[in-house]
């Protein structure tokens, strides 16, 4: 309870606006992290969240969206300049960051955005940019093309070092965060129609990458060099083995049940 008070406390809209600015990639790495940290503590606030998702509010929702409460918490306007600065989170390139902490911001990221999700019907306006402050950012595609860029970046590693251990170890909790988030937002009864519509849209290139990523994640291993690594340890191994696999067929699964088409038969996808 004291938590939660000390939260709202420092949850006024000057902060929140300082946190807009400290989202920015201008403001480096480091201070990008600690500041998604700051503001998924926030929004565990249910008085900050509501505060947070009332911003900007205007008439006239996505008619696909089906609306589930009526927000009326005081708005203030800087819900846009946070939804951009996770946007640049989670588009990091680090800029001479060490690559782990780069995507240790990714994964928190992620986290806040899947947070927001599960907040109701203005979560996933935000994350469909369906919402008039998330226009400028497509965060499904945004965590596609990490997901994506992961993979690349992992199929091509030949290093063993501890350097490369500890990347692949958060690498993995990436990729896990982001099969996790785009399993729910599937399966969500009232949501999936219109995230699966994003996903598999066949302008542009999110349909290429739902379907590419979600196929070479469900194969396994990736890069059978990890296999064999000592000093990686056992959890990761297990993730990478079991875990992101089985989430990967269950997000594949459901993207070729909504296109109509048959899955690929079992024996013709181990082959692969």
């Amino acid at each position: 309870m004291l938590i939660k008070k000390g939260r709202c406390r420092y949850g006024e809209v000057p902060v929140f606006e300082t946190i807009s600015q400290l989202l920015r990639k201008e403001a480096g790495v480091a201070v990008q992290k600690q500041t998604v940290d700051l503001l998924y503590l926030l929004l565990n606030c249910p008085s900050l969240m509501l505060m947070f998702c009332s911003s900007c509010k205007e008439e006239g929702t996505s008619s696909d969206i089906p609306t589930t409460s009526t927000e009326t918490a005081p708005a203030f306007k800087g819900t846009g300049a946070i939804l951009e600065g996770l946007a640049d989170c989670l588009a990091s390139r680090g800029n001479g960051a060490p690559k782990t902490l780069v995507l240790k911001l990714q994964r928190n990221a992620i986290i806040v955005v899947a947070f927001l999700a599960s907040s109701g019907r203005r979560g996933f306006e935000f994350l469909l940019g369906r919402d008039p402050c998330s226009r400028r950012s497509n965060f499904l595609f945004l965590i596609l093309q990490v997901l994506a860029s992961e993979i690349d970046v992992e199929e091509a590693s030949s290093s063993s070092s501890s350097k490369a251990c500890d990347d692949f170890r958060e690498r993995t909790l990436v990729i896990r965060e982001a099969l996790i988030l785009l399993n729910r937002v599937a399966s969500n009864p009232q949501y999936s129609t219109p995230v699966l519509r994003l996903l598999t849209n066949r302008r542009g290139d999110m349909a290429c990458l739902t379907i590419d990523i979600a196929t070479r994640l469900s194969r396994k291993p990736l890069n059978c060099l990890w296999h064999h690594q000592k000093s990686l340890d056992t959890i990761s191994k297990q993730m990478r083995e079991s875990e992101i696999p089985d989430l990967a067929r269950i997000f594949k699964r459901r993207v070729f049940s909504f296109l109509g088409d048959p899955l690929p038969s079992a024996s013709a996808s181990a082959s692969h």
